[in-house]
């Protein structure tokens, strides 16, 4: 089995199939692309880039250019359309994940979640979106607003059981729903009541992410609030915890950049920890 194969059989997963003995210099064209499709966004998270830092004017990107660019990629079977921004900005985002669909693509982007209301669960579904990760970040609306900035936490746990509700009753299994909560020394405690509170929602995949930071640090995002390489026992307890309670509620608990949380805090696949990426690249650390 090529490996192109093995992406096409299983997007979700197509970094397990890098080579060890990658060449420098690519030797073919990409399979997996990353859009961002908008650098704009309606919160202040405490863990991102762009609440502490001025970054490039606020803009979406064009219908013009987001064809230019999928059009050059011929073996491209997954796409990825989040950066710093909110997707659910964007007003040709439906039309984006359709024209990726029509060439056969898997497509998913990461969502604050703030905009998901009921008159756009038809195009999320329509769309064939085939996966939607919601960042919440909390079990309880006061820790969501530490983290993100604004309080929308009671707003989104009802939109999104209204979405999966949704999808329930016509039967549909897309876009795949899941939830993420960013791995910091704040929140991790909290892992268990957010594998209940995903099982309330009708919510089958909650994902611990790695916090993305640098040697400055800025808000959230420093060594201090980081778990990686620095999980102690009640931390490790609070996972394996959550772990047990997904089991026997259905929901699965995954991690962002390995197959299980422990391992997902710890150095993977190479001698720099992934706190020391530099930007730009480090925004995309941590994210699969």
């Amino acid at each position: 089995m090529t490996a192109e194969t093995t992406l096409v059989a299983d997007p979700r997963r197509y970094f397990e199939t890098v080579k060890a003995e990658r060449s420098v210099e690519a030797d073919a064209a990409p399979v997996c692309v990353y859009l961002e499709v908008t650098n704009r966004c309606n919160l202040v998270c405490e863990t991102c880039p762009r609440s502490f830092e001025t970054l490039e004017p606020p803009a979406d990107m064009s219908w013009e250019l987001f064809t230019r660019i999928v059009d050059q990629l011929p073996r491209l079977t997954r796409a990825v359309l989040h950066g710093v921004g909110e997707p659910m900005l964007v007003r040709d985002l439906p039309r984006m994940i359709s024209y990726l669909k029509n060439r056969g693509v898997y497509v998913l982007f990461n969502t604050n979640g703030t905009l998901l209301r009921e008159r756009r669960f038809p195009e999320l579904v329509e769309s064939g979106l085939d996966e939607l990760r919601v960042s919440l970040d909390a079990a309880d609306a006061p820790t969501y607003a530490r983290v993100r900035g604004k309080n929308f936490f009671d707003r989104i746990v009802r939109d999104v059981k209204r979405l999966t509700d949704y999808q329930k009753a016509r039967d549909v299994s897309t876009p795949r729903v899941s939830l993420w909560l960013t791995g910091l020394k704040e929140t991790v405690d909290q892992l268990p009541a957010f594998v209940r509170l995903a099982a309330r929602m009708g919510v089958a995949e909650v994902h611990l992410q790695r916090l993305v930071f640098d040697e400055q640090g800025f808000g959230l995002a420093r060594a201090e609030s980081s778990l990686f390489e620095r999980t102690q026992q009640p931390e490790a307890d609070a996972i394996e915890e959550a772990i047990a309670l997904g089991r026997s509620l259905g929901v699965m608990l995954d991690a962002s950049g390995a197959t299980e949380p422990g391992l997902s805090l710890r150095r993977a696949h190479s001698n720099e920890p992934w706190s020391l990426c530099r930007r730009p690249w480090s925004l995309m650390c941590g994210f699969r």
